[in-house]
């Protein structure tokens, strides 16, 4: 399936549909993946050694999160809340690296990018002749690597600070919803001249408390989170003002609390050994 369509500018554009589309099976398959998960890691436990914290360990984790913007990201949106998953791999030594995926929603844009739209009463008129449902939400998305350190608050165990730093590509943009879809000035291809399509390089750092039980059923971190997005508008026009998009870098930064349920999996253990 293709994600990326070509404009007339033949730059790769992140194609808004599929977006959505992806969108939608988030919140679809979202619990099915971590109640999946959550019944492979019960299983690894199952088979666990008791007191292997010092071995290397692989996680994976759910999130939740608030966040409020701050630079040129503040101008186009205010708060917005955030679900990630990640994967990672945390060494005997208590290095972390691993992968993570979050997902940003929020109701609250600044920018009326369909203002061109409306008549005078500020209500926008459909294909239906009545008026039309338009509400306008913020959507992003960050994908990246970290890397960091946990620092143990004791010796054989996996509960203390958590301090890492990620490298990834940051996107986000306006979706308009249509909820009765009367609007064929925002289908297809049009909505590319609504959306303000936002991306670029980000880096992510992450401090907070990081727990581990020794009985590995309450696993979990908690904590700040740090964004700093050095990114452009991809769009060339805006059509609210028929104006070229400003192409200027823009600096999106985000800061905000984020907490996680670990699924912890044990792969460095030895079976333990029964002696008769």
């Amino acid at each position: 399936m293709n994600y990326w369509i070509k404009t007339l500018d033949s730059k790769p554009k992140l194609n808004i549909d599929i977006a959505v589309k992806l969108e939608s099976m988030f919140y679809k398959y979202a619990a099915l993946i971590f109640f999946i998960a959550l019944s492979f890691s019960s299983r690894a436990q199952e088979k666990q050694k008791k007191g292997a914290l010092g071995v290397g360990m692989t996680n994976f984790s759910f999130g939740y999160g608030l966040e409020f913007p701050h630079g040129d990201l503040s101008d186009r949106f205010g708060r917005n809340f955030k679900f990630t998953v990640g994967a990672e791999r945390i060494t005997a030594s208590n290095w972390i690296y691993g992968l993570e995926f979050s997902f940003m929603f929020g109701d609250t844009v600044k920018e009326d990018v369909v203002s061109n739209l409306r008549l005078s009463n500020g209500n926008i008129l459909g294909a239906d002749n009545s008026y039309a449902e338009v509400f306008q939400r913020q959507r992003g998305v960050f994908f990246g690597a970290n890397f960091g350190k946990l620092i143990p608050f004791k010796s054989n165990s996996r509960s203390g600070i958590r301090i890492t730093g990620a490298l990834g590509l940051f996107a986000h943009y306006v979706r308009v919803q249509d909820e009765v879809q009367s609007l064929p000035q925002i289908e297809g291809e049009y909505i590319k001249g609504y959306d303000r399509l936002t991306r670029g390089l980000a880096l992510r750092e992450f401090i907070g408390y990081h727990h581990i039980s020794q009985d590995t059923r309450l696993n979990f971190y908690i904590g700040i989170e740090f964004t700093q997005g050095f990114t452009s508008n991809v769009r060339d026009v805006n059509f609210n003002t028929g104006l070229p998009a400003n192409k200027d870098r823009r600096f999106d930064g985000l800061v905000g609390l984020k907490a996680a349920i670990i699924l912890p999996f044990y792969g460095d253990y030895e079976d333990e050994e029964i002696f008769y």
